[in-house]
């Protein structure tokens, strides 16, 4: 079966098959803890060796499209992704649908709207309880100026768990991101009216603060850092951003700054507290922060702090040293067409 042909007939022989054999997967294996750990190129060449040795090509293009959509390289992850349904061979399993969900994500980001929703009404028509799949398409409806078609598909997500709160701070982002925000408010205000009873302290500080209730965010988010079972991370920098919207940069510094005493493997936070520090002013400790995320090595981080490290060295007139640093961040990134026009601009300095 061509690409032309899969891709006309995405449908539910495509979904109903699945990948082969789990044996002789050493590359694949291998790939696949390379994403995980945000070595896309890495992944993509334990793939391509994968490939050579005669590996599972249904798992050798299901790796290789979720690293190239992870690169941002979406119409090869789109025809990577096909590829892998097209070679699946065993009955339906959660893996194809979660392939499906790749490729729709790919067809979002290249705007192809019509495609990805095609992608998800074939998942619902297998599922029809799928929540994130009503979700997906309602975003995907939005984004392509069915305002109606989306908040209807929104409602169904609610409807399915009238409790699943975090589902409906997604749908209020969402509908806030495509100029809806007052239908996303009344959604999120009546789940906090109805529901309160049944949050956890971190979804009422959540909803408070996309309500505006700063105050109110800040006594929930408080409370649920102090809970055991709270994952502490999304709380603080959730926490410290109820400072930042306010203007209060000592108060969210204060917060990342406790937390990190605590906690100093979360390159997340430190970027979050050099972006305080360089909007007052300190580009040194600025600096000192990014540093510090930069050694914790966390590749899905490292770009954001590499480059707002030499954005504090240019706020402090440090050109030579902004130049030189922009240099290596090229040889790392070479895509970013907006790094490669700044640096121009470095070098001019």
């Amino acid at each position: 079966m061509n690409r032309g042909i899969v891709a006309g007939a995405l449908s539910l022989t495509i979904l109903l098959t699945g990948c082969g054999s789990l044996a002789g997967r050493h590359n694949i294996d291998s790939g696949f803890a390379y994403i995980e750990s945000h070595e896309y190129t890495s992944a993509l060449e334990s793939f391509e060796e994968a490939e050579k040795n005669g590996e599972d090509a249904c798992f050798i293009h299901r790796g290789k499209g979720i690293a190239y959509l992870y690169s941002g390289e979406y119409e090869l992850a789109a025809e990577e992704l096909l590829s892998s349904l097209a070679a699946d061979e065993g009955i339906v399993d959660d893996m194809d649908f979660d392939t499906n969900y790749y490729l729709a994500e790919s067809y979002m980001m290249l705007g192809e709207y019509n495609k990805a929703k095609e992608v998800y009404d074939a998942i619902i028509g297998l599922r029809s309880g799928d929540i994130n799949a009503y979700y997906l398409r309602g975003t995907c409806e939005l984004s392509s100026g069915n305002h109606d078609l989306g908040y209807a598909d929104f409602t169904k997500a609610i409807s399915l768990n009238p409790k699943d709160y975090s589902m409906m701070i997604m749908i209020y982002k969402s509908l806030a991101e495509n100029g809806y925000e007052e239908e996303g408010v009344s959604i999120i205000s009546r789940a906090l009216e109805n529901g309160s009873e049944y949050m956890t302290n971190y979804e009422k500080g959540q909803i408070s603060f996309y309500l505006g209730n700063n105050a109110d965010a800040q006594s929930y988010l408080e409370a649920a850092r102090s809970e055991r079972d709270q994952e502490k991370e999304p709380v603080v920098l959730l926490l410290g951003q109820t400072g930042e919207v306010q203007g209060d940069y000592n108060y969210a510094i204060s917060v990342y700054k406790t937390y990190l005493s605590e906690n100093p493997k979360s390159a997340k936070v430190y970027n979050q507290l050099g972006m305080c520090q360089i909007k007052q002013g300190d580009y040194e400790g600025a600096v000192s922060s990014f540093q510090s995320g930069i050694e914790i090595n966390d590749k899905s981080l490292n770009q954001a702090l590499m480059l707002n490290e030499i954005t504090a060295y240019e706020y402090m007139g440090e050109f030579d040293l902004a130049s030189s640093l922009m240099t290596t961040y090229l040889q790392e990134y070479p895509q970013d067409e907006a790094a490669v026009r700044e640096n121009v601009f470095l070098s001019t300095r």
